[in-house]
């Protein structure tokens, strides 16, 4: 499978960490970009889809607000973020899920022998994340069914996928990207979710609140979880 792939992060150890070890990965081509030192760097001009290694290390920043606004820029794009080891809560990597972003590998000492099997993973539409953030989600999603769907009232397949892209706020351009449909039919089945959950605003579907977090860490005190 043909990938490009860039890294965002000042850390020249990392990224050459990174370089090598996907240099002698045999089932992914890879067209590495050259590093981006920061967000800014990555994003201009607008690339082709990508799959971005967002560094939680040394990107001084909120990463799923770096994830949204890449995606933004280079619809289709993939997002993994590298966390320093033991430092990240469930919470945390929930809260990112939601931000979309497909995976996380914590710097560990085999990390990298974890991550192609991550890359390889989200390339195929599987996300490398912890059971207990999928578990986390799927709960959500299903309260929100449960408690709002009206009687005589069902999501369709395609809605329920839809739904999915909508709680990880993504746009009806990135959801078009992401499932091969044009915008106008996007735009048609969101407006049916939303009628069907009795909810006015696709806002309404992240369990955290529309300000989110501002830094780089996020504290238990900092979430706002609805269905949890």
């Amino acid at each position: 499978m043909c990938l490009v792939l860039q890294v965002i992060s000042s850390h020249p150890l990392l990224t050459r960490g990174v370089e090598e070890t996907l240099a002698s990965a045999k089932n992914l081509k890879i067209q590495i970009l050259p590093p981006a030192l920061s967000e800014a760097e990555a994003c201009r001009p607008p690339v082709a889809p990508t799959l971005f290694l967002l560094d939680g290390c040394s990107l001084q920043t909120d990463l799923g607000r770096v994830a949204a606004r890449c995606r933004a820029r280079s619809p289709g794009s993939k997002f993994l973020a590298l966390l320093p080891p033991g430092k990240s809560s469930g919470e945390e990597k929930t809260y990112l899920f939601y931000w979309g972003i497909d995976g996380f590998v914590e710097l560990h000492a085999t990390w990298q022998s974890e991550l192609p099997k991550a890359i390889h993973s989200i390339l195929h539409g599987q996300p490398w994340v912890p059971p207990e953030v999928l578990l986390a989600f799927v709960t959500q999603a299903k309260s929100l069914i449960d408690t709002q769907l009206m009687g005589g009232h069902f999501l369709t397949a395609r809605e329920g996928q839809i739904l999915q892209l909508l709680m990880r706020r993504l746009t009806n351009k990135e959801i078009s990207c992401a499932l091969a449909i044009s915008e106008r039919t996007v735009k048609f089945h969101v407006s049916n979710i939303l009628g069907k959950l009795q909810i006015e605003d696709r806002r309404a579907l992240s369990p955290w609140k529309a300000g989110g977090s501002n830094g780089k860490r996020w504290t238990g005190a900092e979430f706002s979880v609805v269905g949890f």
